[in-house]
This record gives C-alpha cells, structure tokens and sequence, in this order.
C-alpha cells in the first residue's frame, strides 16, 4: 500500500481513466492521499493571449476530472498545470512527496521515437516508484487484447 499517489490522466479514453483511478484508489493506504493530475502540453497557434485559453483549458480539466471522481466515489485532489508533461509530472510528484506514480501508455507514434515518450522519461527520472498501464495491444482478428479476454454472454 502507498501513502502519497499521483495518478497521471492524459487525453486517453474515460474509461481507461477510470481503470487509472481505480487502480490508484485500491493501491492507497487508509488515510492516504490520492492526487489526480492532468497536464496541458499543447499551447494552441495564433492565440494572442495565452492566459486567457489555460485558464479556462486548467478549469475545464479541473471540472471533468472533479465530476468523474465524484462519479466513482473517489477523493482525490485534482492538479491540473502547463508545461512539458514528463517534467510537470514528476514536478507534482516531488512536491507532494509521492510514492507512486499510476500512469498508462499509448500508441506510440514518430515523436516518440524521435525524442522518447513521457511514461519512459517518467520511469527513468522519478525518485518514487511507477506503475504503467499498458495501451491496449491491437490483435490480428482486429480486437484487442482486452476485448479478447472478457467473457461473451
């Protein structure tokens, strides 16, 4: 069981945020401090005043994964920021002293391959432990992993 854990939400699927939330919540220990946090990396082009649009990017986020906690009974402090995700991530994670961070994967596209992925940098530089829940894997009958493995009615 962990004291103090960052549960990372990207832009992925609700209900892989949900899978996230879950794990994190029966991972805490009783009394223990479970922080859901969103970073927003991508600053959008032509905007000319950039507060205005975090603003209100920060409170929508802050809204959405508010509602979805309270929707799964879960109590959680919500950190929504800017900046590179990686670095902010691991940013939360110091400030408050985490010992897990929960955190998934996803199809990984050219840019990873070019300059490395956040769930990697994350592994390599957090000074508390990581859990990574893998994106789902696309077999050759073109279901996925996790289809394949519920049951049929």
């Amino acid at each position: 069981m962990y004291d103090r854990i960052i549960c990372a939400i990207g832009l992925g699927s609700r209900e892989r945020a949900e899978r996230l939330l879950r794990t994190s919540r029966a991972l805490l220990s009783t009394g223990g401090e479970l922080t859901v946090a969103h970073i927003v990396e991508r600053f959008p082009p032509g905007r000319e005043n950039p507060d205005d649009w975090a603003v209100s990017v920060i409170g929508e986020a802050e809204e959405k994964l508010d509602a979805l906690c309270r929707r799964l009974g879960i109590t959680a402090s919500i950190d929504v920021r800017m900046g590179t995700a990686s670095r902010t991530l691991l940013t939360v994670a110091n400030e408050r002293n985490a010992d897990l961070i929960v955190l998934a994967t996803h199809t990984s596209d050219i840019l990873d391959r070019i300059f490395g992925s956040t769930v990697e940098y994350v592994i390599r530089h957090a000074e508390c432990s990581v859990l990574v829940e893998r994106a789902d894997k696309t077999l050759r009958n073109g279901t996925t992993k996790t289809d394949s493995t519920k049951k049929k009615p």
